[in-house]
């Protein structure tokens, strides 16, 4: 009897064992369905980011970089939801590039990057990024130089085009180049860096 109770225990956690780990496997391929169902919305995102700014005459008209939140601005889009989290993708990193007649789609949605897609891909790749930082890292870092001024209704530091929207937008002034607000008024500048590593490829 002894002998027969220990088989039954064995088999009853040997059962119990089978269950945890099938149920581990079904959450893991429902996790791993729900992520691509978000880098997929971050890419048709992206697409419909591209074709808006294309339709729009104002962009493209001092630099070759159109932001979201000049989209914003210019009534193009009320918001833009970022499949990761309840608000909206970055504003001030999320932009079209247009060179060569092409164009490429960059948009950062909380920690997940989509960097310079061209228009036409079909294939993609999303990265995970950290927060900006003045310190380097590695050799693999990826990295801008920003812009910013004391006292000038600016708060922070962009790359280039951001800073000259803002700061028109801030101080009521309609200046196309960094070096005319340059002429005015001291304006900094630094350059950022920031860890990347893959997420998802498609």
């Amino acid at each position: 009897m002894k002998n027969k109770r220990g088989f039954v225990k064995f088999e009853s956690l040997t059962i119990l064992f089978v269950i945890i780990l099938l149920f581990a496997i079904g959450l893991y391929i429902i996790l791993g369905m729900a992520n691509k169902q978000k880098y997929d919305t971050m890419y048709k995102s992206a697409k419909s980011f591209v074709d808006v700014s294309t339709r729009s005459d104002e962009a493209f008209l001092m630099y070759r970089s159109y932001y979201l939140a000049q989209a914003f601005d210019d009534g193009l889009l009320k918001s833009f939801k970022s499949p990761f989290s309840s608000g909206d993708c970055d504003l001030y990193e999320s932009r079209v590039d247009y060179d060569e007649g092409s164009y490429y789609v960059t948009l950062k949605c909380g920690d997940y990057l989509m960097k310079k897609l061209k228009s036409t891909d079909e294939k993609y790749t999303v990265y995970k990024v950290s927060e900006w930082k003045d310190a380097k890292t590695n050799d693999n870092d990826d990295k801008r130089v920003v812009y910013g001024c004391d006292n000038c209704k600016v708060d922070g530091y962009y790359e280039e085009p951001v800073f000259v929207f803002l700061y028109n937008k801030n101080n009521d002034t309609s200046y196309n180049y960094l070096d005319e607000i340059k002429a005015i008024t001291k304006v900094n500048n630094k350059t950022q860096y920031r860890t990347m590593e893959k997420a998802y490829e498609k």
